[in-house]
């Protein structure tokens, strides 16, 4: 096969010019498919009769063939849920084709089957529906699927949090619960019908997916009940289609690239200065000084030679320019590669599909990679129903170097531009570089497989029953190892015995997932559609895990070394964390169009859940909607200009229990560490609560879209989204033997717009041009705190963790004056208008809020541009309004002078009585409460904006005319070559690494890669 590839590609290359003389004798046409209210209709099959000419209609209902056929050869367009159509060629390069739903006949076999039963056309009328742009997302060469999602639905908020390997943080609408954490606010990701994990979702690959739906608000969400409570990402696997088997191999290969830098370090000649500022003889640029032997060697008479050998030491120093960001983060390599088989008869039709990413991080020993193997079958049972069949598996596997006691990145950022990897260090006394690295390794990998079964049944005209049965299995395993030879453990004073630390934890997840659905459908007069629908379902989360921490292991990563003689701080631990509930739902939907122009919408669906008592254990979700479009008036249906007006508004209410526990809410016990006498003690596994009540997700949404010249397309969403009976784990007196309570404690508000773009601006077949953006408003804020307007976590505490009127996330700190020329500590300015100096206690009245940590706006926009056989993709993505925290780790005193510093400190910094208008504070900490507020609490001028544009994606694509292939090579039906790149570059103002994550470390790597696909 690489023998194959490489044959292709230098044939294609070397054969350009034909090309382009071969492409002007195909036959070509395209256009749009749509269902009868105009929306596109994405992967219907289009194919000329009798050939091996085929495509599929793109996220926009858009198909494109060329190749050589004749005038009156017969175009046939597919699609499971609609009747079959077929036209004769007349020579038009342009043919719209709008399919009807497929009618139940007896004469003909129609049957609507969709992978996902609750994907219904109905709740779309009232509720906000978006699909993601698949062909956008599948061009991102990036191995997470979340992180590939960012910019591409207007509210869907997706945050890196670290290097490779970490969760990311989704968000849709903001976070709806006080608690913090992916566990409360993460959308709820379906699978074709069947509920999956987060896990399993990250590790999907994009090319065996045909489609992803965003719920954004309960009317469209409160089918799943109160598991929707934060939204749906609601995925539909690609399928077999009725044809000719095809083959297709894609393979992506390049490099990750370094990413930002970030803050700017001292090279060598500031630094020496720095160090002679600072005074500390453990740094050269002191301890070498004409200035330390002044000092030191006053009355010594060797002192001018001990001088002139000093700037000796000095100058060999000085000869040295090491750019520790460019020895530490690295480029990496990139590869994926994707193979799938699909195809079908007149009864049957199935797609096969193996992956293999693996993508390299920043710093040696970061890198993840990734298998994943799908298979699915769709079987037609006779005129009345039809089988669908899904099986999925994979294996995801990260590593990372860094932990919560060693960051690799950090050597950036302490080791001194006159030091090397041979030779001595400054930075790190009596280490060599090599002992700087292997102080710590973790690792990460996730088995999942799954399985999905769906039958379809229609017995009788309009009346359709659904079963579908799913089950998510996921195995995570994660170990972390720190050796004895680590400078941590060799150097606070553990006992050799004791030296070496082993932890893992292995658990299983599995979601089993069950739904019954009844549709009935008809039209009466031609002009009222009435939809009525029941389901019932059942869902099981089962979480079982066991988790060992030992020492002693010395250099072993093996849990036979642990030393099981410690004890103290050190004592071996073993741990299970235990979660399984159970939930069962009825539910009931209705609908209503009349004349294609009016549309009401009312569902409501019933849960009980195991987490909660049993006199609280049902909770409701329903909404109801309305919708109009006036465009479907007779007097308006034919007009050119303004082609579609939709309007529609919803109300609904959800329920939520997401990151709720039974230990929650009912006594639940484990057996303790000790025991009395011969018996062990049981002990309350976390203090319960007999009165909580699931939060009360209460939504309003309005919507509108308007098309004008079925070219520009304008989309509005506002929304206002409260979370009441908003929980939180609140601090309790400790006399009770614990120190939280999770409680029913306020009002939380997410309320904001949402307004996308698009239009085409060119729409032939050889030209096509396509611009569209978009941007998103989230305002969240506290609406009520129970009993307070603040709320304090910690009873020494004296910054709010919650606030009414703020968000939840509020960064709070203190007003800047600057640093006090006198003191060399900064001044600050209390709400009430008053000076306080930074050596005086802080109290509570002194923060102000200082900004959002999660920015309120965020969007992206794009341009497509497509010329013959060429196509051109880029996209940017963008936020702004946020705030994050410096970490100022890189701004040193004179105790932590041995480390490199950053760039300008050495004219910006206090020194002396009278130095006005410095930015850093003195280096001479004489004043702990100064220390202390310094270290503590951030201030206006220690916080900086996190706004940026991102470059997200860029693709240039070549597709090779089929009809050269099939006379050049023939066993190759289509191919197209091309460049494509991710993250490739970001605009900023922050002062640090990254703006996004907040962190030194976690920047979003550029990938650049060269792309090969071919269909055989």
């Amino acid at each position: 096969m690489k023998n194959l590839q490489l044959w292709c590609l230098f044939t294609l290359l070397g054969l350009f010019l034909p090309f382009q003389e071969v492409e002007a004798q195909e036959r070509r046409v395209y256009g749009y498919v749509t269902d009868t209210d105009n929306d596109p209709l994405v992967g219907v099959s289009v194919r000329i009769q009798g050939t091996q000419i085929a495509t599929i209609t793109d996220i926009k209902g858009r198909y494109q063939l060329n190749g050589d056929f004749d005038k009156g050869s017969v175009i046939s367009f597919t699609y499971i849920g609609f009747s079959q159509k077929k036209l004769n060629y007349d020579g038009r390069e342009r043919i719209d084709v709008k399919m009807q739903a497929a009618e139940n006949r007896l004469s003909e076999v129609v049957v609507k089957a969709r992978s996902n039963i609750n994907a219904i056309d109905l709740r779309a009328k009232a509720g906000i529906v978006e699909s993601i742009d698949m062909k956008r997302l599948s061009e991102k060469p990036m191995i997470d699927m979340g992180l590939a999602l960012q910019g591409m639905i207007p509210g869907l908020n997706v945050i890196n949090t670290g290097d490779i390997g970490s969760k990311p943080q989704i968000r849709i609408r903001g976070n709806s619960s006080f608690r913090r954490g992916n566990t409360s606010n993460e959308p709820l990701y379906v699978l074709d019908g069947k509920i999956i994990s987060a896990e399993s979702f990250y590790n999907l690959n994009p090319q065996d997916i045909a489609s992803i739906k965003v719920l954004k608000d309960a009317a469209a969400g409160a089918l799943y009940g109160i598991k929707a409570a934060n939204g749906v990402l609601e995925i539909s696997s690609q399928r077999g289609y009725k044809g000719k088997m095809t083959l297709t191999y894609g393979i992506d290969m390049g490099l990750t690239m370094r990413g930002r830098r970030g803050v700017r370090l001292m090279d060598t000649d500031e630094k020496l200065e720095l160090e002679r500022l600072l005074q500390n003889p453990a740094t050269p640029g002191y301890r070498f000084s004409r200035d330390y032997y002044e000092r030191y060697h006053a009355s010594d008479p060797n002192k001018e030679q001990l001088i002139a050998e000093g700037e000796k030491r000095l100058s060999a120093l000085r000869n040295i320019h090491t750019d520790w960001f460019k020895e530490l983060i690295h480029n990496n390599f990139y590869q994926k590669h994707n193979i799938s088989i699909k195809g079908g008869n007149g009864n049957t039709t199935y797609y096969l599909s193996g992956n293999y990413t693996y993508q390299g991080g920043r710093i040696e020993g970061n890198n993840k990679q990734r298998f994943s193997v799908r298979m699915g079958l769709d079987q037609q049972l006779g005129k009345i129903g039809y089988l669908m069949i899904g099986v999925l598996g994979g294996y995801a596997k990260s590593k990372s170097p860094n932990g919560s006691s060693f960051d690799p990145t950090s050597l950036v950022y302490n080791l001194n531009p006159y030091e090397q990897k041979t030779g001595e260090l400054y930075s790190y006394p009596n280490r060599t570089y090599r002992d700087l690295t292997k102080q710590y390794q973790s690792d990460a990998s996730d088995k999942n497989a799954g399985v999905d079964v769906n039958l379809t049944l229609t017995p009788w005209k309009d009346l359709t029953l659904a079963y579908i049965a799913g089950l998510d299995y996921l195995q995570d395993d994660s170990h972390s190892f720190t050796p004895a030879s680590s400078y941590n453990e060799q150097n606070t004073g553990i006992p050799i015995n004791a030296r070496g630390i082993y932890s893992r934890t292995k658990g299983t997840t599995v979601n089993l997932s069950s739904n019954v659905r009844t549709t009935y459908n008809h039209v009466f007069a031609d002009v009222h559609d009435v939809t009525l629908g029941a389901n019932f379902d059942y869902y099981l989360y089962d979480y079982d895990a066991v988790g060992i921490t030992g020492y002693g292991v010395g250099n072993v990563d093996a849990p036979s070394a642990i030393n099981n003689s410690l004890h103290g701080l050190r004592q071996p631990s073993v741990r299970n964390p235990r979660d399984k509930n159970a939930q069962i739902g009825i539910g009931v939907v209705a609908g209503y169009t009349y004349n294609t122009v009016y549309d009401a919408y009312f569902t409501y669906k019933a849960d009980a859940s195991s987490i909660l008592p049993s006199d609280k254990r049902w909770n409701s979700a329903w909404a109801a909607g309305l919708g109009w479009t006036p465009t479907n008036y007779s007097w308006l249906k034919d007009n050119k200009i303004l082609s579609k007006l939709n309007m529609k508004a919803s109300y609904g209410v959800t329920a939520n229990l997401n990151g709720v526990t039974v230990s929650n809410t009912v006594g639940t016990f484990m057996f303790g560490e000790q025991s009395y006498e011969n018996s062990r003690i049981l002990s309350l596994l976390s203090l319960y609560n007999k009165d909580l009540r699931a939060e009360q997700n209460k939504s309003t949404d309005l919507g509108m879209t308007i098309e004008f010249l079925k070219r520009i397309t304008l989309d509005v969403n506002w929304y206002n989204r409260r979370t009441e009976q908003a929980l939180l784990d609140v601090p309790i007196a400790t006399s009770s033997g614990f120190s939280s309570l999770k409680r029913n404690i306020g009002v939380l508000q997410n309320r904001g717009i949402e307004v996308g773009l698009n239009a085409k601006i060119l729409d032939g077949f050889d030209s096509r041009l396509s611009v569209g953006g978009n941007i998103a408003y989230n305002d969240n804020k506290v609406v009520s705190l129970y009993w307070t307007d603040k709320l304090y976590l910690d009873e020494q505490s004296i910054v709010p963790n919650y606030e009414v009127g703020k968000a939840y996330d509020m960064i709070y700190g203190l007003h800047s004056l600057g640093i006090n020329p006198l003191t060399g500590y900064p001044v600050f300015l209390t709400p009430e208008g008053v000076e306080k100096q930074g050596t005086e206690p802080l109290m509570r009245s002194d923060f102000v809020a200082l900004g959002h940590q999660t920015p309120p706006y965020s969007g992206s926009f794009y341009a497509s541009f497509s010329y013959k056989q060429f196509d051109v993709d880029i996209s940017f993505y963008y936020v702004f309004g946020g705030k994050q925290r410096f970490s100022y780790q890189y701004v040193r005193n004179s105790d932590k002078a041995i480390y490199n510093a950053v760039s300008g400190q050495t004219r910006k910094m206090w020194f002396k009585r009278g130095d006005e208008n410095k930015e850093y504070w003195t280096p001479f900490y004489t004043q702990s409460i100064a220390e202390e507020n310094l270290a503590l609490y951030p201030n206006t001028r220690t916080v900086g904006s996190s706004d940026y544009i991102r470059l997200s994606s860029v693709s240039l694509r070549y597709r090779i005319p089929s009809n050269w292939l099939h006379k050049t090579i023939p066993f190759v039906q289509y191919a197209n070559f091309g460049l494509q790149g991710s993250n490739l570059f970001t605009w900023t103002k922050y002062k640090e690494s990254d703006p996004e994550s907040g962190t030194l470390a976690g920047t979003m790597q550029p990938i650049f890669t060269f792309n090969l696909n071919l269909t055989f």
